[in-house]
């Protein structure tokens, strides 16, 4: 009886062990680090631990109990490629990393639509993104059903405003102006209001280009103007709407289906809108810090037009949004359901 008795407390003793061996084995397999690698550099928006990224990974590391955890490698850690915006994609769909922070006009005609945020449609990242976002949920920006990657969050950057290094008080102060542009809308922009777009000029060549006087200026949103030091060679500045460009948080699709149910559904739960609310008020907390620092700054003229002006600036503008949207009848048909949903964002959001 006692040796039966004997047995049994270390069979149960032995089963209790490999169960928590079992657990210990099963839980250190899923832990997966994901590698968020970009050319963007430390210390920034997306890159700092109290940023976006770094807010998002510390989320999604509580919520899986620690069986996912994000890296952030910024600065261009994966070499050439890395450091080079428009491979930021491939090296994610190549599954060199993880998550990339990819900016879609770098890939032409693989994200069509993307060109309407290229217009002076929005007047903050928290309203483009939604707006963005929704149009995505709705089937109707085409590239992003792509099963490739999977979606943390789109994102529509504060609107780009005007950075002269002379000072420009109305529509003809453009003429002549050789302006660096990204992007066919901006472009078309810059040509309608009377200037001369560059577009050969790269943001990160631009206030090199304007200190030597290739170019004049650019349309860069406030942000931009010091983390590409546009400020250094700029020090003039309407505060209008100039059109915006469009982001995307990408992971590639097979890590993400080989992570655990509960990684999974980490992840889901602070992807997608979360995800993009959380960033566009950020994107939106930032851009008004850095507007304020500039419109402080008493060797800086920052205007805001008259209405008379801007109904100028506006309506010369609004051919360039004409036209696009007679290009082609899908166009038009993105309009309409742009126009309507963002109606809904704006009332969502409390804007007028």
């Amino acid at each position: 009886m006692q040796r039966r008795q004997l047995m049994g407390a270390v069979l149960a003793a032995a089963t209790a062990c490999a169960g928590l061996i079992g657990a210990s084995a099963a839980h250190a397999q899923g832990a997966v680090t994901l590698r968020y690698a970009t050319f963007l550099p430390p210390g920034g928006l997306f890159t700092k631990d109290d940023g976006v990224m770094g807010r998002w990974a510390k989320s999604v590391e509580e919520a899986s109990g620690g069986e996912v955890k994000i890296q952030i490698l910024p600065g261009g850690t994966l070499g050439a490629a890395g450091r080079n915006p428009g491979a930021q994609l491939k090296l994610v769909t190549d599954g060199i990393a993880d998550i990339a922070f990819v900016i879609p006009s770098t890939t032409p005609g693989r994200f069509p639509d993307d060109n309407l945020f290229g217009l002076p449609v929005s007047e903050s990242a928290a309203e483009g993104s939604l707006t963005f976002w929704k149009l995505h949920e709705q089937g109707l920006m085409r590239g992003y059903d792509d099963k490739s990657f999977y979606i943390i969050g789109l994102l529509v950057n504060p609107p780009n405003v005007l950075h002269t290094k002379g000072p420009v008080k109305k529509v003809e102060d453009l003429r002549g102006l050789r302006l660096q542009a990204s992007g066919a809308e901006q472009q078309e922009l810059i040509r309608a209001l009377g200037a001369t777009p560059v577009g050969t000029v790269s943001v990160r060549e631009a206030a090199e280009a304007i200190s030597r006087g290739v170019v004049d200026g650019t349309p860069k949103d406030w942000l931009a103007l010091h983390s590409f030091r546009i400020a250094d060679a700029t020090a003039h500045h309407v505060n209008i709407p100039m059109g915006a460009s469009t982001i995307m948080f990408a992971l590639n699709r097979a890590k993400y289906d080989s992570l655990s149910p509960k990684a999974r559904a980490a992840i889901d739960r602070f992807s997608g809108e979360p995800f993009v609310r959380m960033a566009g008020k950020l994107f939106d907390e930032y851009t008004d810090a850095k507007h304020k620092e500039t419109v402080d700054d008493k060797k800086r003229q920052v205007i805001t037009l008259p209405p008379e002006e801007r109904a100028r600036w506006d309506q010369a503008m609004g051919t360039v949004v004409q036209d696009w949207r007679q290009r082609d009848a899908t166009n038009e048909r993105l309009w309409q359901a742009f126009t309507k949903t963002r109606a809904q964002v704006r009332g969502e959001l409390g804007m007028k």
